[in-house]
């Protein structure tokens, strides 16, 4: 099992870095239907290996590719008391609920970030810095959200950052994924103490699937340089309807 939770971690980690979304949106689908975990353990072992995965982005980071640390700073701000809530309501919520609301937050984010890729071209730069972030109230509105999301569901809100960032505030996707990465890790911090005092944190899990994580984004962070805007947008697509689609069906 351990060995499974390592490699499990593993590709979460390599995914999230290399997208953005901190891995948590893959591990807790993969703890609750391959390992069969509680889905608040899930959820508390994912925040722990979200802040993995944001460490080993932020180690690997190259000069001109890592985050807007102003832009994420302020968004930041937004996130994280949206996350200490969205921890505090996950102890009422039944999990077959949790199950339909990751799911629906999934698809949602999926259909938006399609809808805004038809503006762009194949050969969109994917890191560059000329960049003036804009439509401030929205960004700020959804980052609330997406730490919300965080606190309930464990998966670092990335999912809704980066199609925000990206779609919305005019931020370059790779810019958009390397801030975000430097973010869930903030965000998860803030409510991942909620899950500790619970009890939702079980040691030997979390630190066998953190240390792949962490393996993985480095990893991720690799790839991203030498991947298309387009790959990386689809892929980002692609795999949150695969992931909506499993949770839709624990979910019924």
């Amino acid at each position: 099992m351990l060995l499974g939770l390592f490699l499990s971690g593993t590709a979460a980690g390599a995914l999230g870095g290399l997208l953005g979304l901190g891995g948590g949106i893959f591990l807790v689908p993969v703890l609750t239907l391959l390992f069969d975990l509680p889905v608040r353990v899930a959820v508390g072992t994912s925040l722990v290996c979200v802040i993995a995965t944001s460490a080993g982005v932020a180690a690997l980071a190259t000069e001109g590719g890592g985050a807007d640390v102003p832009l994420a700073l302020r968004l930041e701000i937004a996130t994280a008391a949206g996350a200490v809530l969205g921890g505090v309501a996950g102890a009422f919520i039944p999990a077959r609920v949790l199950s339909l609301v990751f799911a629906a937050v999934v698809f949602g984010s999926a259909g938006y970030t399609l809808s805004k890729a038809r503006g762009h071209g194949n050969e969109e730069a994917m890191f560059r810095r000329d960049y003036r972030p804009r439509r401030w109230t929205l960004g700020y509105a959804v980052a609330s959200l997406a730490g919300m999301v965080s606190g309930l569901l464990g998966v670092g809100g990335g999912f809704i950052k980066v199609p925000t960032m990206y779609a919305i505030m005019g931020v370059p996707l790779g810019v958009a994924t390397a801030t975000s990465n430097f973010m869930v890790g903030i965000t998860a911090a803030a409510s991942v103490f909620v899950y500790l005092g619970r009890g939702d944190v079980r040691p030997t899990v979390t630190v066998a699937t953190a240390a792949g994580v962490f393996l993985g984004a480095a990893l991720g962070t690799v790839l991203q340089s030498r991947l298309r805007v387009s790959w990386l947008r689809w892929a980002l697509v692609v795999l949150m309807v695969g992931i909506g689609v499993q949770m839709l069906w624990k979910g019924f």
